[in-house]
This record gives C-alpha cells, sequence and structure tokens, in this order.
C-alpha cells in the first residue's frame, strides 16, 4: 500500500502544502518580495503577479499560489468596490 502525502495547513493563510515540502512559500515569490520589491501601500494584483516570474528568473507558480505565498508572508490581498485586486503591503 503507497504511502499518501500528509497536508498542512498554514494557520496563518490557510494556504496548504505536502508536509515534505522544506517550505511552505514559493522561494521564488520570496525572492520577488524581499530582495526585488520595494514598495508600499496597495497595488494592482495583476500588475505585481505579471512582474514576479520575470522578476525573480524562475518557474512561474499559479496566481492562487501567488497569493497564498504572499498572504502567508504577511501581504494579503483585497477588492475594492469595483471588485479590483490589490495587494496590501504595509
Amino acid at each position: 500500500m503507497a504511502h499518501m502525502p500528509s497536508e498542512v495547513e498554514c494557520p496563518r493563510c490557510h494556504h496548504t502544502f505536502d508536509s515534505g515540502e522544506v517550505r511552505p512559500v514559493d522561494p521564488g515569490v520570496v525572492r520577488w518580495l524581499t530582495e526585488e520589491l520595494t514598495w508600499s501601500g496597495q497595488e494592482p494584483t495583476e500588475r505585481m503577479y505579471a512582474s514576479c516570474p520575470y522578476s525573480a528568473g524562475d518557474t512561474p507558480v499559479s496566481r492562487q499560489r501567488f497569493i497564498q505565498d504572499l498572504a502567508h508572508r504577511g501581504v494579503p490581498e483585497t477588492r475594492d468596490a469595483d471588485a479590483i485586486c490589490f495587494l496590501v503591503r504595509k
């Protein structure tokens, strides 16, 4: 009988990841957030997502994973009255 990998849920952002992963957050997203960007306030999610793969130089992550990883690192996504998504960084 094959051993099924167990999933772990982050208590902060509820991102689930395989317990065998070293980190729940994609290293390319972390590098993009900590080394490539110096912004605060709110920025459109789509523009930030489009810039991440090119900036980090890694294989792009899915938009959902990008949002979850940033939420885990303290950068949540919000929507304005027009339903436009923004990333908020303090």
